[in-house]
């Protein structure tokens, strides 16, 4: 081979040179950062909920504030309309915020349909006026999203979630099943129902006096006032109904401050599983041997990222729509002792 003349040498150099050039480009155009990042998405969205500021919550509004950072766009406001303190959520305050975010012409409203009598013609009269909106966690039925006018709803499919639920009990020969009701909501009379279906004992959980002996789902409606902020004093009821109702061999929760403090009550030969996670929930879980059977796990971050995105995706790509007028599920995810490791670090990181 002949040697390389200076020539060659100078060109190979400027080849080398362009190319590198063209790898520090390609690089920094995949960068993960998004192109709208920096303010400089035009958008503002409304979240608007009837939660408060507790562990589920505020993983949801966590979602919602990462997303808006992804995509550079606002969020005027995180509000809940239970505050702390409230037995219940305030129905009349969300709509009238619902009404602010309509009056305000915000580009988009995320909402939780807590209560659609009072909601939804609130919510179409937005749709009505050139605001998307999109249902998060309450008010996910193809009725509610079609009355409301919304993209859709993201959330737990309520029914299918106790559906399942009431099938791992029954995998495991715990089949009357009490469901411990801590706050009005019909999503929490739709996951009563949904373990009664999982049972295969017809469509609705009973009321009254659980029987003897199951296939069976009784519900329990707690008395105490803001049961999910004073468990303690609420499952003294539990308690004591389970002490009546001896033939009772599994508790469904449907709140995981109200199912650890039932934990800590240590009730006799009952299996123990309740609805969303929390640390205390995970130490249960990996306790050995465990002390709660599992938990149904609603993976509400993404209850407070993809809605935003969906308005962002809406806005700025021609009314591009997610969902087909349905909901898009959040979940369930049933978490055990067997793949609690595998969700651990989103609990750690409040992403769960």
């Amino acid at each position: 081979m002949a040697p390389r003349t200076r020539y060659s040498l100078d060109r190979l150099l400027t080849a080398l040179l362009a190319t590198a050039l063209l790898i520090a480009g390609c690089s920094s155009s995949s960068s993960p950062k998004n192109s709208a990042a920096g303010g400089s998405c035009p958008y503002t969205f409304a979240l608007i909920t009837h939660g408060d500021n507790g562990n589920f919550w505020s993983v949801v509004y966590k979602g919602a504030k990462d997303a808006a950072k992804d995509t550079g766009c606002k969020l005027s406001e995180t509000y809940g309309s239970q505050q702390q303190g409230q037995a219940e959520p305030d129905d009349a305050a969300e709509n009238a915020q619902i009404q602010n975010a309509v009056n305000a012409k915000v580009n988009g409203i995320v909402v939780s349909d807590h209560a659609p009598s009072v909601m939804n013609a609130t919510l179409a009269a937005a749709a009505d006026a050139g605001i998307p909106v999109v249902l998060v966690n309450a008010g996910c039925t193809d009725a509610d999203i079609a009355a409301s006018k919304a993209l859709t709803c993201v959330g737990q499919p309520e029914q299918l979630a106790g559906k399942q639920a009431g099938q791992r009990f029954a995998k495991g020969n715990a089949t009357n099943v009490l469901c411990v009701i801590h706050q009005s909501g019909q999503n929490l009379l739709d996951r009563c129902d949904g373990i009664a279906q999982g049972l295969g004992v017809g469509d609705k959980c009973g009321t009254g006096d659980a029987p003897a002996a199951g296939p069976a789902c009784t519900e329990l409606i707690l008395s105490t006032p803001n049961a999910a902020s004073n468990p303690q004093q609420a499952i003294g009821q539990v308690t004591a109904y389970l002490q009546a109702h001896p033939g009772i061999n599994a508790v469904m929760t449907l709140n995981n401050a109200v199912g650890q403090a039932l934990v800590v009550a240590k009730p006799a030969n009952v299996k123990i599983a309740t609805f969303d996670l929390s640390q205390d929930v995970q130490n249960d879980l990996q306790a050995s041997p465990p002390t709660m059977d599992f938990a149904v796990d609603q993976q509400q971050y993404l209850q407070g990222y993809l809605p935003v995105q969906f308005l962002y995706l809406y806005n700025k790509h021609e009314g591009n729509a997610v969902g087909g007028g349905t909901t898009v599920a959040s979940g369930p995810k049933l978490v055990d002792s067997s793949n609690i490791k595998s969700v651990a670090a989103a609990i750690a990181a409040g992403d769960d």
